[in-house]
């Protein structure tokens, strides 16, 4: 295996022929030791100063994309980290790593000082901010929803430029530094789309909402165009002639962190791909452990407006860091190494879901949302219980478990206990007038029962675990560690 487990592969520009100029890509421990000798420091301490500007809850998925030889230097992290840094600067995270850690985030992070909203009150909330922090109330029709996405922008050129940051933003200046940010790249979608996405992912959460016990919330039902919830907000959509589609989906994962150098020749950038390298549990044909890159599971959500009145709406439900479990606008940058969505950076599941089986999924994200987010609140578990109650790939996995009866998906650390706490969620809430699809019922009881565990593996499991491991894993990528396990997979 490469001595760089983030190591590109020096053809992969070259492959990028539906780009008029293709994207320069650099590897991070190649960006890392440039930067360092240009400035003629210490790796410690010019580790110290790039880790300085970023949020110490950001640090955590930063820590583990180091190489190996810059993990190990000692940067200054904030206390609680310490330990942390320490375990993830001798080696690679693993299945069992990541479920230790979920379970103990609810301790190693410090208490709220200032107590955010809950992740139930992010999802009721009938309000959003648009890109520029202005606060809108939720719309309730699709004339308001495209009116206000026109308002949003006409507001946001009006509004000054802000001036950039001191700290890494101030790194540029000095020659080939590393910036937290994909300098150079335009957004997949126009700014006028992003709103509408970000709009329509509230509104799908506040559908959802619906289903508890309106009075206790002491708020009335929320409509979108007269439909009180997802299922019947995509019928009505179909019915004006919207073409309507859900598919399971993974990317290698960033956790929204991306990179970027100056180059030294242009005024261009190369852009520095991120990922989290760890280690499967499971082994290759040779004996030895197979290593992957952890991905980023969801359930992307296409509503296409009749005769291309406007792009398309794009949304993603999962478990996220965001604090709740939901809907999200799609509103991404095009880093065609990890969100192409025809050049096999991103893996589709084999099913699209259409129609009843459509009506079916958005039932089920309105049910996990109703239990993983009254769970999160109930207990005030650290970011709405990301981790705890199930990563992004366990909320997927659950999801496409049971629609289908199986998943694809890889690695699943959803843990026993917190399996156990998300039934007995679910019990109390229909002890407390929460009246779903019961069908949505048996289906969630029977995934998260039955839904694979990738822990410990049987001969029995292991078959299958690889098979889902490979699943998840992008078939295009530069990523030279993706690239052999293609090989095997082939």
């Amino acid at each position: 295996m490469h001595h760089d487990l983030l190591a590109l592969s020096s053809s992969w520009n070259l492959s990028q022929t539906d780009k008029p100029t293709p994207v320069s890509l650099v590897s991070l421990d190649e960006a890392l030791e440039r930067s360092s000798l240009k400035r003629g420091i210490s790796r410690r301490d010019f580790l110290a100063e790039l880790l300085k500007g970023v949020h110490h809850q950001r640090l955590l998925p930063l820590l583990a994309m180091l190489p190996r030889r810059w993990r190990q230097e000692p940067a200054s992290l904030p206390e609680q980290l310490r330990g942390l840094g320490i375990l993830l600067g001798e080696g690679l995270m693993s299945p069992l790593l990541l479920a230790a850690f979920a379970d103990d985030l609810q301790h190693l992070l410090p208490p709220r000082t200032n107590p955010k909203r809950s992740a139930l009150d992010l999802w009721c909330l009938r309000s959003y901010n648009d890109p520029s922090s202005q606060q809108w109330q939720l719309p309730e029709g699709l004339e308001t929803w495209r009116s206000q996405a026109k308002a949003s922008l006409q507001s946001q050129h009006k509004r000054i430029e802000p001036k950039p940051r001191s700290g890494l933003a101030g790194l540029t200046s000095l020659a080939g530094e590393i910036v937290w940010s994909n300098h150079g790249l335009s957004y997949l979608q126009s700014a006028e789309a992003r709103h509408r996405n970000q709009q329509m992912a509230q509104v799908f959460n506040v559908l959802g909402s619906n289903l508890l016990d309106r009075k206790s919330l002491n708020v009335d039902t929320y409509r979108f165009e007269g439909q009180s919830s997802g299922k019947d907000l995509i019928q009505c959509l179909q019915s004006k002639g919207w073409t309507c589609q859900a598919r399971v989906r993974t990317s290698v994962a960033s956790f929204g962190l991306g990179a970027s150098t100056p180059r030294s020749d242009s005024n261009q950038w190369n852009q520095i791909p991120l990922a989290v390298p760890y280690r499967t549990g499971l082994q290759d044909t040779d004996q030895k452990e197979i290593n992957a890159l952890l991905p980023h599971a969801c359930l992307e959500l296409e509503l296409q407006p009749p005769e291309n009145e406007t792009e398309s709406v794009l949304l993603q439900y999962y478990q996220g860091t965001e604090g709740l479990n939901g809907w999200a606008a799609m509103n991404d940058l095009d880093r065609p190494w990890q969100n192409g969505r025809s050049n096999g950076s991103v893996q589709y599941s084999p099913t699209v879901f259409r129609d009843q089986q459509l009506f079916d999924a958005v039932d089920l994200c309105e049910l996990m949302g109703a239990i993983h987010n009254s769970e999160a609140s109930m207990d005030n578990l650290q970011l709405g219980g990301y981790g705890a109650i199930g990563f992004c790939i366990d909320s997927t996995a659950l999801l496409e478990y049971a629609l289908t009866g199986h998943t694809n998906l890889f690695p699943l650390t959803l843990g026993g206990l917190w399996r156990e706490r998300l039934s007995a969620q679910l019990d109390q809430l229909l002890e407390h007038s929460m009246r779903p699809n019961e069908e949505a019922i048996d289906r969630y009881k029977i995934a998260i029962e039955q839904m694979p565990q990738d822990l410990y593996h049987t001969s029995d499991t292991r078959k299958d675990a690889k098979r889902r491991l490979l699943a998840s894993q992008p078939s295009h990528s530069p990523f030279l560690l993706i690239q052999d396990l293609n090989q095997q997979r082939s």
